[in-house]
Order: structure tokens, then C-alpha cells, then sequence
């Protein structure tokens, strides 16, 4: 069963797409799909599907961030390859991980509605879309299915019992879009823990050097940088508590909330515009600052608590499973979910 996946960047680009590709073609290729990845935009995307053809490709998966196709996320990389496929009667999906920038500066105000045509044509050369935010779902009308992207980092098996708790709260991948920095500062002050907080994805030069986060960052917070896959997620089990607060709320696209839960690790998020309701739960949600550190007093003050820990690693295998999002995924690309 060949399938493809365009994907820019993959694999050498870091990123939260770069990894999500990577756990497909494990998954898939586990399952007995045979994957092709294309990684660059550099070829003509006609020549490309031409060369996908000769495998007798069943299905073509694009990976769609606007800023993946260009600096400025404007390109006819993606609905020209998805439009060829087409002609030759290959099955296009469309996972949108990003639609377009916000009309909310003045950068965007002329990027944004091109940004929103692009997408359009794309999903109108597509026979599927799908993505993880059910708000989403609604914007682009039609039928689009929803599926969530999960933990990206291989699985491991939670321990029976979390280790020795860490002393600060920890926050993963740093530098994600959306994440409230002002919140996280202000609540690593008020729990007043030492060395405040633990950064796991980034050192402190990182740290400094980032636009955003540097006008946050305190010297004396544990920068771990970039760890393995494994040593994040052992990280993450310890974890007293994980500060994932986002500017449009918790859901489905946040890897970084996704990877707390696969090891039970209590996470403190946030609503948002884009806030989806199924993450009430086994994620505590603050409506303001105040409520977020209010909350995260209370979670660091409890400690830690052997059932809600089972809990959510209940909810999280049945709901974010990685080999059941992927086997859904694998079926609506190659159309046998219709």
C-alpha cells in the first residue's frame, strides 16, 4: 500500500510538523504502508507527482503550515502537487495545522487574506481535509475530520510509580507559538520554587537569544536544552506540574500538552479562542492569570496524586493514542474510511 507525505523540511528541520511526519512513516510503515516522504519543494511538484506515479502511490498526504512553502507562507507548491495528483487519480488529503496568519497587525493585514485564498484552492484541489482543532473544523466548512495530532515523541512506558518529584515546574518546547510566557513568568515567581522553573528544549543562550522569551527569561531557571526523546518524556513524568498556557487554548495541535499526558503529568493550560472543551478534564484550565496561578498553587501544593495520574493516562490512551490517530489518519488518505 504506497502512500506519500509532503512534508518540507523533513527530516532535517526541526519542528513540531518534522516530527509528526516522523512518527507517521513509523506507524504506517508498521502497519505495512509503504511511505514516501518529499522533503524539499525544490523539484517542479508535476515532475514530483510524476515520480510518485510510477510506485502506483495510492494516497498524498500534505503537511500544511502556510510558513512550510515559503518565508512569507505564500507558494502554488502545495495546490499544484495536490491538483497534478489529482489528474492522475491519486487521492489528496490535506492536514491543516496552521490556516493562515490573523489579520491582527499590520504585517498581516495584506498577508492574511492572501494566506486564507491559498489554503482555499489548496483544500478545493484536496478530496480530504483534516485537522486537529475542532474551531477549525467550523472556519473551513465542509466536511473535515478531526484528528488530533498527539504526543510526537517516541512512546515510552510511564512508570508505576513517578519518580522523585522535581523542584520547579517544568515547561516543554519553549519556543511554540501562542505559548503565554507572561503567565509562566508570573507563576514561577508567585510559587517562588527553586530554581523556579525547568525549560526542557532549550538552553539558556537559546533562551536569551529568542525575541519573545527573552524579556521573560530569569538566569537562575533550569535550561536543560534539547534532550532526547526519552529523557524528555522521563523528564516530563517527574513533573510536580507542566505550565502549557496558550494565547487560543488548549487542543488537539499542542504536542507539548500531549506529551505530558502520555506520562500522566499534571498540566495547567488555558482557554482561548480556539479552546477545545474535550481537554477540560485531564488538563486543569484557567480562564485569566489570576485563576492560573491560583490553580498552580493548589496543584503544587497537592503533590502528587497516584489515581488523577492513572486518570489521565486513562483519557490519553483513549483519546491521543498515537498508533490510533495514525491508523485513522492511513485510511482517509488512502479513502478506505469513506
Amino acid at each position: 500500500m504506497p502512500v506519500a507525505i509532503l512534508s518540507p523540511g523533513y527530516p532535517d528541520t526541526p519542528g513540531g510538523v518534522t516530527d509528526h511526519t516522523a512518527r507517521l512513516v513509523a506507524n504506517w510503515e508498521s502497519s505495512g504502508a509503504e511511505v514516501t516522504v518529499v522533503g524539499q519543494c525544490d523539484t517542479d511538484p508535476e515532475k514530483a507527482v510524476a515520480q510518485l506515479d510510477t510506485t502506483s502511490i495510492q494516497g498524498v498526504l500534505v503537511q500544511y503550515v502556510p510558513f512550510l512553502y515559503g518565508r512569507r507562507g505564500l507558494s502554488q507548491y502545495p495546490e499544484r502537487l495536490a491538483k497534478s495528483a489529482r489528474t492522475r487519480g491519486i487521492r489528496v488529503t490535506t492536514f491543516v495545522h496552521e490556516p493562515w496568519v490573523p489579520a491582527n497587525r499590520p504585517q498581516w493585514w495584506i498577508l492574511s487574506p492572501l494566506q486564507k485564498r491559498q489554503l482555499r484552492r489548496v483544500l478545493g484541489a484536496s478530496d480530504a481535509t483534516v485537522t486537529a482543532v475542532p474551531a477549525w473544523q467550523q472556519m473551513l466548512g465542509g466536511s473535515v475530520e478531526l484528528v488530533y495530532v498527539g504526543c510526537v515523541q517516541p512512546a515510552i512506558e510511564p512508570p508505576d510509580v513517578a519518580g522523585p518529584l522535581l523542584e520547579a515546574p517544568v515547561v516543554f518546547s519553549p519556543f511554540a507559538a501562542g505559548l503565554n510566557w507572561e503567565w509562566i513568568s508570573q507563576t514561577a515567581r508567585e510559587l517562588n520554587s527553586a530554581p523556579g522553573l525547568i525549560v526542557v528544549g532549550a538552553d539558556s543562550a537559546d533562551m536569551r537569544r529568542h525575541s519573545v522569551v527573552q524579556r521573560f527569561y530569569e538566569p537562575r531557571w533550569d535550561c536543560r536544552g534539547r534532550l532526547p526523546a526519552d529523557a524528555v518524556l522521563n523528564t516530563l513524568s517527574c513533573a510536580r506540574l507542566v505550565l502549557a498556557p496558550f494565547v487560543d487554548g488548549a487542543t488537539g495541535r499542542r504536542t507539548s500538552i500531549a506529551a505530558a499526558l502520555s506520562v500522566g503529568a499534571p498540566v495547567l493550560s488555558s482557554r482561548g479562542h480556539l479552546f477545545d472543551s474535550a481537554f477540560d478534564g485531564p488538563v486543569s484550565i484557567a480562564r485569566d492569570l489570576s485563576d492560573f496561578v491560583s490553580r498552580a498553587k493548589e496543584i503544587w501544593d497537592a503533590g502528587a496524586n497516584p489515581d488523577e495520574r492513572e486518570d489521565r493516562l486513562r483519557w490519553y490512551r483513549e483519546n491521543l493514542d498515537p498508533k490510533t490517530l495514525d491508523a485513522s489518519l492511513l485510511r482517509t488518505v488512502t479513502g478506505r474510511g469513506d
